[in-house]
């Protein structure tokens, strides 16, 4: 790791490293209260600068086409775009164990 990356936290959240990030699902959660919106699984895709990362978001539902359509079920991730977002520190933590099912 370079003097850079350690300088603006490549050691914290480096790239490629799975993380969850607040991100609005729909267009009336984007435009309401941002500590209201869901934490959602994405993965850190560059540090960008001191305490600034961009987070790709892979969360269910948000995969598109590349022609921006909703995908026909059955389509892998990895013929998918997903949405990346700039996040600081404190809008990133690490994934967390899914609920379990009560009784």
């Amino acid at each position: 790791m370079t003097t850079w990356q350690r300088l603006y936290g490549a050691d914290l959240h480096p790239a490629g490293k799975p993380v969850e990030t607040r991100f609005p699902l729909t267009p009336e959660q984007a435009q309401g209260d941002r500590e209201a919106w869901p934490w959602l699984p994405g993965w850190v895709a560059e540090v960008c600068g001191p305490d600034e990362w961009q987070v790709c978001v892979q969360a269910p539902g948000l995969g598109r086409t590349e022609a921006g359509e909703i995908p026909a079920p059955g389509v892998p991730d990895d013929e998918l775009m997903f949405p990346v977002c700039f996040r600081e520190s404190s809008e990133i933590r690490e994934p967390q164990p899914e609920a379990e099912a009560g009784p």
